[in-house]
């Protein structure tokens, strides 16, 4: 009798209602704060601008001294750049030389710009000014008013926003020293298998991608991720290190020893046949179908992965990222490009997990090519998980996880 399999979103599901990780508030400096999760909202502590400054290189004059239509000549009283420093008011039936930036003197209620005068941009303050105008130019022509971009008290961000460079930089500019940010998710990962080493320098041994792999990908989604365990296929050495790394961890991940064989140690160690601690499925994915989830000593969530690289890859980006939060793990439906690398026989009843590249397709519309190549030998230049035969997904269409 066949075994019935668990639709992978169902276990996605599963593992979002199990695992809940410390969200605990951790003020970082600003300028060290980019990629981490607001654990609070950020409000303004001041208008930006704090005083009406010119948006233009020009003239600040009164309107009233305008003549329009027609010409009007003026002295020049002043010359403003953009520097610190007091501003002095404007001499009624003057112009003062502006830069964009400069602070706007008071009584001026309009900057005409330096291509409406006569004046020479890049000479020096001119004695006198003329302009010609069609038509007196509107109250704070080229004046930014007080509050203009940010308003004091103004939303900058909510929480669970991402801080990205634009969030940086609008702090700074409102002198917001730091930002509250969740307290990155320390993350450990346990690789095991007696086959992985350092370098395949016996027959039989295989170099151990897993760890650093896994390490990457954790980083990337704002993670704190632990050095990598290695443990070999005996109950003591993973027993050792599964406690080494709930001591330090909000969550561990396990790669390989989740199958059906004699040496699949993190099952027998863990599983139904062991302390029970944790479950096993093997899901209607391929690859990446066998998985599993538990808890280690203190309670410290587990998720159980595949020890095959793709099969690990595939399982992190569907379970591991949706547990540690943010939008970039959410699945997406895109337009399927050029599907001639869907070469393998594909048996129906699970879902298909390859590797895409994503493009802009010809309306602008974004569509996904799959990559050819076997296991994890496309992932090396892919952008995309393509989930073919995804529930709910049309012919032409299938989900999409980003890189």
């Amino acid at each position: 009798m066949s075994e019935t399999r668990p639709d992978p979103q169902h276990w996605r599901d599963l593992l979002r209602r199990e695992i809940t990780l410390p969200s605990a508030l951790e003020q970082v400096p600003t300028q060290q704060a980019l990629g981490r999760t607001l654990a609070a909202e950020v409000r303004s502590p001041e208008a930006m601008p704090v005083v009406p400054i010119a948006a233009m290189d020009g003239f600040a004059v009164r309107r009233n001294d305008l003549t329009a239509p027609g010409r009007t000549t003026l002295p020049v009283s002043a010359e403003l750049p953009a520097r610190p420093g007091e501003v002095p008011a404007l001499v009624p039936g003057t112009a003062a030389r502006i830069m964009t930036g400069a602070a706007v003197p008071h009584g001026a209620d309009a900057v005409i710009e330096v291509e409406a005068s006569d004046a020479d941009p890049f000479g020096p303050v001119p004695a006198r000014v003329t302009f010609t105008l069609d038509v007196r130019p509107p109250a704070q022509r080229h004046v930014r008013a007080p509050g203009e971009e940010v308003s004091r008290g103004e939303l900058l961000a909510a929480a669970g926003d991402r801080v990205g460079p634009g969030l940086v930089g609008l702090a700074r500019a409102l002198g917001v020293a730091a930002l509250p940010t969740r307290r990155r998710c320390r993350v450990s990962v346990v690789v095991t298998g007696d086959e992985l080493t350092a370098e395949a320098d016996s027959p039989g041994s295989v170099r151990e991608s897993n760890g650093a792999m896994l390490a990457a990908a954790l980083r990337a989604d704002g993670a704190e991720a632990l050095p990598p365990l290695h443990s070999g296929d005996d109950h003591s050495g993973l027993r050792a290190a599964l406690s080494r790394a709930a001591a330090d961890s909000d969550l561990v991940l396990t790669t390989g020893g989740i199958g059906h064989g004699a040496f699949d140690v993190v099952k027998t160690l863990l599983g139904e046949h062991g302390s029970g601690t944790s479950c096993f499925a093997h899901l209607a994915l391929r690859p990446g179908g066998p998985q599993g989830w538990g808890r280690l000593d203190g309670g410290v969530p587990v998720v159980h992965l595949p020890g095959t690289p793709v099969g690990a890859l595939v399982g992190y980006h569907l379970f591991v990222r949706p547990v540690l939060g943010g939008a970039a793990a959410a699945e997406v439906a895109v337009r399927l490009g050029d599907v001639s690398a869907d070469t393998a026989r594909r048996p129906p009843g699970a879902v298909h997990a390859m590797a895409g590249r994503l493009r802009p397709g010809e309306d602008g519309r974004e569509v996904v090519d799959l990559l050819p190549g076997r296991r994890l030998a496309p992932y090396g230049r892919a952008d995309a998980i393509v989930l073919l035969g995804a529930p709910g997904t049309e012919d032409g269409w299938a989900r999409v996880v980003r890189l």
